[in-house]
């Protein structure tokens, strides 16, 4: 699912106008100007704001500098603290993620042998705070292999894993290896999800069992960060039949029956459900958890339904391969709610002209990574997400992804495609932007919100040399009943740009239907506050 290089934190609650009724921008000292904004805590009692800089102090220590305001924005004070960072930092300075500036932890690296036979080594990750980014630089270092304790560890075939960097453990997705007793296929029938720690001891062994062989067609671990603890792990096996094979016959006898299956990281089956695919291959490309708890999955598919699926490997590299049609499936409470099934061609008609009139390039297979999935108040669903291609560095070698266009997908209650909606980026970003969606109150509007970044800046912020991005946000409104897609309102007046950083930049008034965004203008000397009124 989601990684996020320069995350921004955005909630929305719209309704019908986007007036902004109140503009204010306050400048900040030089010495100020020369740190970066540390964090920004909100008292709802106080009605008060305070925006906190980190500036240059000696050698461990810290020096902030809080600028405090109304909700009006008036200016109220200021005031300076000294801090030790050699103690623990207080609380009003630490951010909800922060756990110390820089920590390593001793775990888990998991990887296959040339053989497919499961290796585990030894491996230290190093957690290192950025308050650019609001969160933790994470580098591992693999050190020696540890060996198995018992003879069942080496019997087991690797397939795919999750590791916990935060409590050094990893769950690890195996198979029974094969004999002539059993048979070579034993790997893809008799699974399990292990779970180690660093010493190797065994944790959980969930054990899933089918009666013809599987492949796997889709991993995830929930969450996808690298500085968060693991929750769960789902898996996606889909009936396979190996090509040319002369031996017994013992597959499947459908190739659209596929199962979903999620393990909890402490080791608990949560869910292992048979569903039928509409059709057979399905290149499930990625999960989306809901707000309401349900699991949405989605990926482009073939149109038949006895071409059974091989592995996941047949698809890598294989990014100019033309679908014919598209898959959304649901999962909540236990059941699959549906697997919908879209012609390409569906997409091409259901595309609305952009606020410009153009037309974007509409879905035909390609990646999209979804980050953010909304309900509406008629159960139907928002995809929301972009583009994406492989970034790649003077050599050919890809170094990271390139995300580009905005794409968003509305389907009814069941799947069933009503809109494609796209919106052209002239910058290419390192990672995806922030997508939020809410609702008029009849249900009939749609606002969709998100912050454009323009360009970049680069700014000195203590030591560090970096790359400011320069976001403007931006608000359309859809009518979901004409598919009509209402022109953009932009906020900023092009020198003032939402804060980059990985903490708050948009407040909602919890006594009026008011929104407010907060950032600094290009210069980074003034702060800035813009209130839109939507009543008006």
């Amino acid at each position: 699912m989601k990684y996020l290089v320069i995350p921004m934190l955005l909630i929305v609650c719209l309704a019908q106008a986007q007036t902004v009724d109140l503009e204010k921008t306050y400048d900040v000292s030089k010495e100020a100007m020369k740190g970066f904004i540390h964090i920004i805590n909100t008292d709802l009692e106080k009605r008060q704001i305070d925006v906190v800089y980190r500036v240059r102090a000696k050698k461990n220590q810290a020096k902030f500098i809080t600028y405090s305001f109304d909700t009006d924005f008036n200016f109220l004070n200021q005031s300076e603290e000294l801090i030790d960072m050699e103690k623990e930092l207080p609380a009003k300075y630490r951010p909800k993620k922060y756990r110390g500036e820089d920590f390593s932890k001793e775990g888990l690296a998991v990887d296959p042998n040339l053989m497919g036979t499961l290796v585990l080594k030894r491996k230290v990750t190093n957690f290192n705070w950025s308050w650019f980014s609001g969160g933790y630089n994470v580098t591992t270092n693999v050190a020696e292999k540890l060996k198995a304790k018992t003879d069942d560890d080496k019997k087991l075939f690797y397939h795919d894993h999750i590791e916990d960097n935060t409590s050094g453990t990893a769950m690890i997705l195996t198979g029974e290896k094969g004999s002539p007793k059993n048979g070579p296929f034993n790997h893809m029938m008799n699974y399990h999800f292990l779970k180690y720690d660093v010493n190797l001891t065994q944790l959980a062994d969930v054990v899933v069992n089918f009666e013809t062989p599987q492949s796997i067609a889709a991993v995830y671990g929930y969450p996808t960060t690298d500085d968060d603890p693991k929750s769960d792990m789902i898996v996606i096996f889909a009936p396979t039949k190996v090509k040319n094979y002369t031996g017994p016959k013992i597959w499947s006898k459908t190739a659209t029956e596929y199962t979903y299956v999620r393990v909890s990281y402490e080791g608990k089956l949560l869910d292992k459900i048979s569903f039928t695919s509409p059709n057979s291959v399905w290149r499930i490309d990625d999960f989306v958890l809901g707000k309401d708890g349900a699991v949405y999955f989605y990926g482009p598919s073939n149109a038949e339904q006895d071409d059974y699926f091989q592995s996941r490997l047949e698809f890598a590299g294989a990014e100019k391969k033309k679908w014919p049609r598209f898959q959304l499936a649901k999962v909540d409470k236990g059941r699959v709610d549906f697997v919908s099934n879209i012609s390409m061609d569906d997409f091409e008609t259901k595309l609305k002209p952009q606020p410009d009139g153009k037309k974007g390039d509409s879905y035909n297979g390609r990646r999209v990574v979804f980050n953010e999935t909304v309900i509406s108040p008629a159960g139907e669903i928002i995809l929301a997400g972009q583009n994406y291609g492989m970034m790649r560095n003077g050599k050919g070698q890809i170094i990271g992804r390139s995300y580009e266009d905005l794409v968003m997908f509305h389907f009814d209650a069941k799947g069933n495609l009503i809109s494609q909606y796209t919106m052209n980026k002239k910058f290419k970003g390192t990672s995806p932007d922030y997508q939020f969606f809410e609702f008029s109150t009849d249900g009939k509007t749609l606002y969709w919100t998100y912050f454009d970044v323009v360009g970049t800046k680069a700014v000195k912020e203590l030591a560090l040399l970096v790359e400011k991005p320069l976001a403007v946000p931006k608000l359309a409104k859809i009518n979901l009943t004409t598919g009509a897609f209402d022109k953009y309102t932009e906020y900023g007046n092009g020198d003032n740009y939402v804060h980059y950083g990985g903490i708050t930049n948009y407040f909602k008034f919890v006594d009026s239907n008011k929104v407010a965004y907060f950032g600094e203008n290009k210069k980074g000397s003034a702060l800035w506050f813009a209130r839109v009124n939507f009543d008006k």
